[in-house]
């Protein structure tokens, strides 16, 4: 008797632990679902913003072409450019449809119809086709016809409101600024940055995800953030950013110290270094755990370049940090902070002597 009861407390034992591991199995794969749902999602979010910015380029361009008196031969090269434009967009769509739901991808393709139907017809309309014939006889030249500027508008409007008119840039064409977001404005948000020159940008907090486009000689100070740091076309920059995934685009002459708990990509970019991320501040510790970022694993020095195959060498592309010093946060935010007060000085005493 005893062991009979023995032996149905052991099944009883067993078919708990199976239960129990079968409950832990459903929930790591679900948990797994979710993150790439979310990693997904966030691509879906950088294309979008990526494509909509590309597009108000090309858009602008077509507007500044119709508006000028440029020669034939100036006017030719400008579009040939946005030719060169609307195809490297064509492509981008293209290379990205493999995560874009349907509708997205059909919304995209029309934008971009419409951009070349634009392009072809002021094109037409600007450097007219000259006509061949035999008559010696000689015609009056007609008058040029000039573009209906009201129609090209009007097809310019329905892209833009295709794009969505509603999408701003957190940060956005600023030179020569110290910018500083407190948590308030950071904390779980998605922050988005462009065109930049000569800043310094502090993300004090904790941001669900930062997306970087076009900066140059600029400095990115940045809190843990909870998912994912893209950037694009970014030059002679400093970042120190901790984050779950890192991808680096089309950039150069780029310093990164980072904490990154995946592997960071890179993509057509050169002269990248990267050390450990060091940026410090009253409430790190704080914005770590409100991140979900493990602050105990950390792949800055696993780097994918996707420009770089051989499994054998090493990529030229990036390399680690040696014998350099750590920087001084707080000494180089005093320093800009300073030379950009110098610089205000000097220009109201040239605005003076002017007058």
């Amino acid at each position: 008797m005893e062991g009979d009861a023995e032996n149905r407390k052991d099944q009883i034992l067993e078919r708990l632990n199976k239960r129990n591991k079968d409950r832990q199995n459903y929930l790591d794969v679900k948990s797994e679902l979710r993150s790439k749902e979310t990693v997904q999602n966030e691509g879906v979010d950088y294309f979008y913003q990526t494509f909509s910015q590309k597009t108000i380029d090309i858009e602008q361009r077509l507007k500044d072409v119709q508006c000028g008196d440029g020669q034939p031969t100036d006017l030719a090269r400008n579009f040939a450019d946005i030719t060169v434009e609307i195809q490297d967009l064509q492509r981008y769509l293209t290379a990205s449809t493999m995560f874009l739901p349907d509708f997205k991808i059909k919304s995209c393709q029309n934008i971009l119809n419409t951009l070349t139907a634009v392009s072809d017809e002021t094109r037409q309309r600007l450097l007219p086709k000259k006509k061949f014939g035999f008559s010696g006889k000689k015609t009056a030249a007609k008058p040029k016809v000039a573009p209906n500027k009201d129609i090209v508008d009007a097809k310019l409007s329905k892209v833009s409101e295709k794009l969505g008119s509603n999408f701003t840039w957190t940060i956005a064409n600023r030179t020569n600024e110290h910018i500083v977001l407190d948590s308030a404005k950071v904390n779980g948000q998605d922050i988005t940055i462009s065109n930049l020159t000569h800043c310094l940008v502090e993300l004090q907090g904790h941001p669900g995800s930062v997306q970087v486009s076009r900066a140059s000689k600029c400095t990115l100070l940045c809190g843990p953030i909870a998912r994912s740091f893209f950037a694009e076309n970014l030059e002679d920059c400093t970042l120190s950013i901790a984050c779950q995934q890192l991808r680096l685009h089309s950039s150069r002459s780029i310093r990164i110290y980072m904490h990154v708990t995946c592997r960071a990509i890179i993509e057509d970019c050169k002269s990248i270094e990267i050390g450990e991320y060091n940026y410090d501040y009253s409430e790190l510790e704080a914005d770590y755990l409100a991140s979900g970022l493990n602050k105990a694993q950390n792949n800055y020095t696993d780097v994918a370049d996707f420009n770089w195959l051989s499994p054998d060498v090493p990529s030229p592309n990036w390399s680690l940090l040696k014998d350099y010093p750590d920087p001084n946060w707080n000494a180089l935010r005093r320093d800009f902070i300073a030379n950009n007060h110098n610089s205000e000085l000097k220009q109201d005493v040239k605005d003076i002597s002017i007058i």
